[in-house]
């Protein structure tokens, strides 16, 4: 009776009470994402106290640093107050690395004179002394995980009693831009190691584009470069072999004198060039040595270089066979389709001309090519007046046709011709200069500020970035080709712009005249240009950039250049050709 009593009691001991159940694993992975994202919460909360501590700490570090400078400072005579190199001269480092607390921080002192306006500012000071007292700037630059940080503060030091200037000359150089308005903030370093002390110092213009260095002491050689970020560059240049007469050069000051300079410097701009192959003839042919030009045949077979219906003999009662589609690139215009065929007066053949739609190949509407919907039976078809724009693309079907089956038609050839261009032209190189010059040769020759050698790519293109505003010319290998026209006639690039040019280059011949008509700076199309030398003439209308070309000119006698235009006064030149010769004539309203 016992033991059966404790064999139920550990039986009810086992037994799950009814309201329990266990966890499942949805729950457990809802759970678990729980508190990964509150850790993960957390742990962001606890990285980013840290990073913000570590980043006030280095803050304070840089601002101990920065104030130990000014008072450093603030403790020198004031006639020390200066910096290495600098102007005015002193002993402080205008750049210096320091480690505090496993932070390296770098260390910029600028000091410079000011002449306070009070007093009157230049040769109207009141004391004929336009210092009136010292400037000073110090900036601490470090970084934290590798983002830059910077502080800075500016103090200013005056002399006791009147101020003074006890040697040396004022530097004053103003910086505008092509429009002539000033540049604020351009960055201004003069450099001279041939003055004692030397002079290494850089300083930015104020919001007038002026930045003055009162304190330069005397003597010739100081180099002045004018930079700023996404600007061109300004500066004056030596005396060397390859540049004799440079300009502008190093300039000078004297004692009691201001030496005043100016630069132009301005937004970069680019030029993106690409080459062409004149408007030249082109054409679909196919004279049926194989079938590889036919896209789809019915009933027909390539024999003996003809399409012809097929059996042999008896032969079928009709087919037909299309050509491959004849979409050029470029396309300026359709000429025309030849085809010939040999027909019995119980054989015929003939053409139709399909184009692309957008969707299939459909024919051609009698509205544009009458006819069309019958089929041409005669062998030249004028093309001519078909739009390009809409028919770009074109396929030929020829049908035959016999009432006697003992007999065949046959298409012997057709051709479609065309003109089509300018076709890209790759690998050519193109001598890019610009008008402005950094001095001449001994023999008096303009050395170029720019000059670089551009070769288009495999799209007949290339581009010269960052280029500064300038009028710009542009050569090639005139014994590889002849410049039949360059659209724009003028390269000018202005600041912060974007210029595309062209450039179409024909076959070379030893003699070319390029005529290039505007009027009030515009092309001028379509004008029609005569030249006449009493034994050679020619007459060719101006393209869309108003330019005519005519190769393998003659040389001898000079040309009468001819240019008329409705709405325009005749303009009458006489030019002599030799080699590659260029003439602008610049037409007058009526």
């Amino acid at each position: 009776m016992s033991t059966q009593h404790r064999a139920v009691s550990r039986k009810k001991q086992r037994t799950r009470p009814s309201g329990a159940r266990g966890i499942t694993l949805i729950e457990v992975v809802v759970g678990v994402s729980i508190m990964t994202i509150v850790f993960l919460g957390i742990f962001g909360a606890f990285k980013l106290s840290i990073d913000l501590v570590f980043s006030t700490k280095t803050k304070i570090g840089a601002v101990a640093l920065m104030n130990e400078r000014i008072e450093f400072i603030r403790s020198l005579p004031y006639s020390s107050v200066g910096t290495v190199a600098g102007i005015p001269a002193g002993p402080i480092a205008q750049l210096e690395q320091v480690s505090l607390n496993g932070t390296n921080y770098t260390l910029r002192t600028l000091v410079q004179f000011i002449d306070a306006p009070e007093d009157g500012l230049d040769q109207a000071d009141e004391n004929n002394t336009p210092v009136d007292y010292k400037l000073v700037k110090v900036e601490v630059l470090w970084s934290v995980r590798d983002v830059p940080r910077s502080t800075s503060a500016v103090t200013y030091v005056s002399p006791i009693g009147l101020e003074t200037l006890a040697s040396g000359g004022t530097l004053r150089v103003n910086v505008f831009d092509a429009l002539t308005q000033s540049v604020p903030q351009a960055s201004v370093r003069i450099v001279n190691s041939s003055v004692t002390p030397n002079v290494d110092v850089t300083s930015s213009a104020n919001e007038s584009g002026v930045v003055s260095f009162p304190g330069s002491p005397q003597g010739s050689g100081y180099e002045i470069t004018v930079t700023k970020s996404g600007y061109s560059t300004a500066q004056t240049y030596s005396v060397t072999t390859q540049n004799p007469n440079p300009s502008p050069t190093h300039v000078s000051v004297l004692d009691g004198d201001t030496t005043s300079i100016s630069f132009a410097i301005d937004r970069f701009g680019s030029l993106n060039l690409a080459t062409f192959e004149p408007i030249g003839p082109g054409s679909f042919t196919d004279t049926f040595n194989s079938s590889s030009g036919l896209v789809t045949t019915s009933s027909t077979d390539v024999v003996g270089g003809a399409v012809v219906l097929s059996g042999g003999g008896p032969y079928a009662s009709s087919g037909m066979a299309s050509s491959q589609f004849i979409a050029p690139n470029f396309l300026v215009s359709w000429n025309q389709l030849v085809f010939n065929t040999t027909t019995s007066p119980n054989t015929s053949a003939t053409v139709q001309v399909l184009y692309f739609n957008g969707t299939d190949y459909v024919l051609i509407p009698d509205t544009d090519l009458p006819n069309n919907s019958l089929g041409f039976s005669e062998g030249t078809i004028n093309l001519s007046f078909l739009s390009v724009t809409t028919y770009s693309s074109l396929q030929l079907v020829a049908t035959l046709t016999t009432l006697d089956t003992a007999e065949t038609p046959a298409l012997l050839d057709w051709s479609v011709s065309y003109s089509a261009g300018p076709t890209p032209l790759p690998g050519v190189a193109v001598t890019v200069f610009g008008n402005k010059t950094v001095g001449t040769t001994a023999g008096g020759l303009p050395i170029r500020k720019f000059l670089n050698l551009l070769t288009t790519d495999s799209l007949g293109q290339a581009s010269q970035p960052s280029l500064e505003w300038d009028t710009y010319n542009l050569t090639i290998d005139t014994g590889v080709y002849d410049l039949v026209e360059l659209c724009p006639g003028v390269l000018s690039v202005l600041p912060g712009a974007s210029l595309n040019a062209s450039l179409i280059l024909g076959t070379p011949s030893a003699h070319s005249l390029r005529v290039s008509v505007s009027a009030n700076g515009a092309p001028i199309s379509n004008a029609g240009v005569a030249i006449d030398s009493g034994v050679v003439t020619g007459n060719n209308p101006t393209s869309a950039c108003g330019q005519s070309f005519f190769g393998n000119v003659p040389i001898g006698s000079p040309y009468t250049v001819t240019v008329t235009k409705s709405g325009f006064q005749t303009q009458v030149e006489q030019v002599t050709v030799s080699g590659d010769t260029t003439l602008s004539v610049n037409l007058v309203g009526i």
